[in-house]
């Protein structure tokens, strides 16, 4: 190995010692700590070193100028890219695991949100059932229903057996039989269609026709997101018992406040989560997340489910998280989950 391949190496291995010590200790990181915990060969002198050249590559920052090193979300990132995820989980932990999460799956919301309970208890972290639902198939049929005077009913059905109501506003009364003549048009185009091509066919439908038709198909694409969309949910879990002991960030009473805006941001937490789903496993650090008021925190979520039906599971934190627990953890939960 080169000089300079071995200069990497030991820098590398230098900012994982800093880290690992960062996240356990919760305090900035010495050189005399360094050499004295990891039991390392190199004088104080020469680790300070390495330290500075951290921290001039911007993976490293002191918070006082008389203080230690503490990680940038740049050396988050890099300690994260750089780790593989070996199943290392204690005996005590897979039992737990194997123990709580349910057999039964008739209900895939009951048993995500057993396991968010479980992810904060193992974590004392924030486990999310982000439970972004997504219920794929396709519309068995919609049914207009127009009630008292301009106002209606739109009633959808898929065929994984969900149905969707939304109430609607037409520009007028119409009379039954061309609702149910427009009813017949629209059901024609979007029977058989898979929910997400849904909006498309309508508006092409829409286009298409004329007159009457084409007024209540454009009613419905006005409320095509409330409509069409996959029906989303999620659920927090925290466990307040030791909350300030085990994370001393949530004694700081702005990152608190931070923490507690976010979680009543719902919508704005849906929109970031269903960015997600797609991805597998997604790590995101400080100022990574979009959401201003996320810059604190660390979000790490893994895509489960599959068929019909697929969410996230996934822990909210400190950027100073145990990675090292939460990634294998997520990924042990998702492998149970999926072998039933």
């Amino acid at each position: 190995m080169s000089s300079r391949a071995e200069r990497e190496k030991r820098k590398n291995r230098m900012l994982d010692h800093v880290i690992d010590l960062y996240i356990r200790t919760g305090r900035p990181v010495s050189s005399g700590s360094l050499k004295k915990i990891y039991h390392l060969e190199s004088s104080t002198a020469s680790i300070r070193m390495i330290l500075h050249q951290l921290e001039e590559e911007g993976y490293l920052c002191k918070p006082h100028v008389s203080a230690g090193r503490v990680p940038t979300d740049s050396g988050y990132r890099l300690y994260v890219d750089k780790m593989e995820i070996n199943d290392t989980l204690s005996r005590d932990i897979i039992e737990k695991i194997n123990n709580r999460i349910g057999k039964d799956i008739s209900d895939l919301r009951d048993i995500m949100l057993n396991t968010s309970r479980l992810l904060g208890e193992l974590t004392d972290y924030m486990g999310l059932m982000m439970g972004i639902f997504r219920f794929y198939g396709f519309v068995t049929g919609l049914d207009i229903i127009q009630n008292q005077g301009k106002k209606g009913l739109i009633v959808l059905k898929l065929s994984s057996g969900l149905s969707k109501s939304i109430y609607i506003e037409f520009p007028k009364r119409y009379r039954r039989h061309i609702l149910e003549r427009a009813n017949r048009i629209i059901n024609d185009r979007i029977i058989e269609c898979p929910l997400d091509e849904a909006v498309s066919r309508l508006e092409n439908l829409a286009r298409e026709s004329t007159g009457i038709e084409r007024e209540i198909t454009g009613c419905l694409i006005t409320r095509a997101s409330n409509l069409f969309n996959y029906p989303f949910d999620m659920k927090y879990y925290i466990s307040s018992d030791n909350i300030h002991q085990v994370i001393p960030e949530f004694n700081n009473p702005a990152i608190l406040r931070k923490l507690l805006t976010v979680m009543g941001q719902r919508e704005v937490m849906l929109k970031l989560l269903r960015e997600r789903v797609d991805k597998e496993l997604s790590v995101t650090i400080g100022d990574e997340n979009d959401l201003a008021g996320l810059n604190e925190f660390s979000i790490v979520t893994h895509r489960v489910g599959r068929d019909q039906c697929q969410g996230l599971l996934g822990v909210l934190g400190p950027k100073r998280m145990s990675y090292k627990l939460v990634l294998p953890l997520l990924s042990r939960m998702v492998q149970e989950l999926e072998s039933y």
